[in-house]
């Protein structure tokens, strides 16, 4: 009976992350499936029964706070509702899967599923977006056509070591870079580099002990390069925007990170030197061009001072001894890959705000429960 119920609240889960993905097939707002899943995230961490790790703590923690800005920053501002939404499901989703993987739900049939699933569900979801960006471009007369949706299948990288059919997990590697080529997002496309190397990695040193699987790797790794390659060079758009980053373009970054600086550097006020200007304050200020800062700690200086670094700061150092600590080497290459991709994303776009995270709590909270579990037998 213990284990019928984690199986519904798994696949609750797996189906309101992708519900909100696709939003746009259901006639219910997609608020439903936010609330649905922070809701459930909820009952998982008030109705707990063991002790937290010391970085979902840390992670709960920074939630609250964020929670706590938002709340206070009303009494001079309206901030974003989506902004906190979206904290709140990457955020807690993470104690909801940790759970889950304790409980020994997150197993080799439910990964292969939802695998299958998100998969599935974040191709949809590009081609929607991609329909909606072109017809702004025709609208707006835009010239700028990346899809941010792309993200999705950044997300979905951390997945593949907890995936056992080796068709599935090359197939979809070879999907997700399909996809991030084609979206021409420079930052996502850098940030899925690591990610393929530890899983290139991974592969050899699970198949070193066979001839036969060491060389069927090498033959597939040389595949999927050659088709990397080739979408890479025959994506124009990318090569443009490639040649662009060179010559130092960075899409407006370096005008919005200066202004987010200069914001917080010269405000003369010591109550925003500590305290920041409130939760979403960079999108209130003309010097960020009133928009986000595309830097987590940019983001956080400026919104919540100096008192908001070191909470965000000791998530990943409690998150280190995880990764020294775990047993099982595909739990650790998930952790590894996990942390880069956010503090890559922390660093040249958005983490912790980004919905899509909760995507990639689900590897993360299973790693983390399993390391759990070996501390628990040892």
């Amino acid at each position: 009976m213990l284990i019928n119920k984690y199986n519904i609240i798994r696949n609750l889960a797996i189906l309101f992350i992708a519900c909100n993905m696709l939003y746009w097939l259901f006639p219910i707002p997609p608020l439903f499936w936010r609330v649905g899943l922070v809701l459930l995230s909820l009952f998982v961490i008030v109705f707990k029964e063991r002790d937290y790790l010391s970085c979902e703590k840390a992670i709960l923690f920074f939630t609250l706070f964020n929670l706590i800005h938002f709340f206070v920053s009303f009494l001079w501002q309206r901030p974003s509702t989506t902004q906190i939404g979206n904290i709140l499901c990457a955020m807690l989703s993470l104690s909801l899967f940790v759970c889950l993987s304790e409980k020994g739900v997150m197993n080799d049939k439910a990964f292969f599923i939802i695998g299958i699933v998100l998969l599935v569900g974040a191709i949809m979801n590009y081609y929607h977006s991609e329909r909606i960006a072109l017809e702004g471009l025709i609208s707006d007369n835009d010239t700028d056509i990346t899809n941010n949706s792309s993200v999705v299948f950044l997300m979905l990288l951390p997945m593949l070591f907890l995936m056992k059919n080796n068709f599935q997990k090359w197939a979809s590697l070879l999907v997700c870079i399909f996809f991030l080529i084609s979206s021409a997002k420079r930052g996502n496309i850098i940030a899925a580099i690591i990610p393929s190397i530890l899983f290139v990695h991974y592969t050899f040193k699970d198949s070193r002990r066979s001839v036969l699987k060491t060389i069927m790797a090498l033959g597939v790794i040389v595949v999927v390069s050659y088709l990397t390659y080739y979408w890479t060079v025959s994506n124009d758009f990318l090569m443009y925007r490639i040649e662009q980053t060179t010559e130092g373009n960075s899409s407006g970054r370096n005008v919005i990170y200066a202004g987010a600086w200069h914001t917080w550097f010269n405000s003369n006020n010591f109550f925003h030197y500590l305290f920041g200007y409130g939760f979403d304050g960079t999108v209130h200020q003309s010097s960020t061009l009133y928009h986000y800062a595309h830097n987590d700690w940019l983001e956080i200086l400026v919104d919540y001072g100096l008192l908001g670094i070191p909470f965000y700061l000791m998530i990943f150092l409690l998150l280190i001894r995880p990764i020294k600590r775990v047993q099982t080497y595909e739990m650790k290459m998930v952790l590894l890959s996990s942390v880069f991709i956010w503090l890559f994303k922390s660093a040249y776009s958005m983490g912790f705000t980004e919905e899509a995270f909760s995507i990639m709590m689900i590897s993360m909270g299973t790693a983390l429960g399993k390391y759990k579990a070996e501390m628990l037998e040892g």
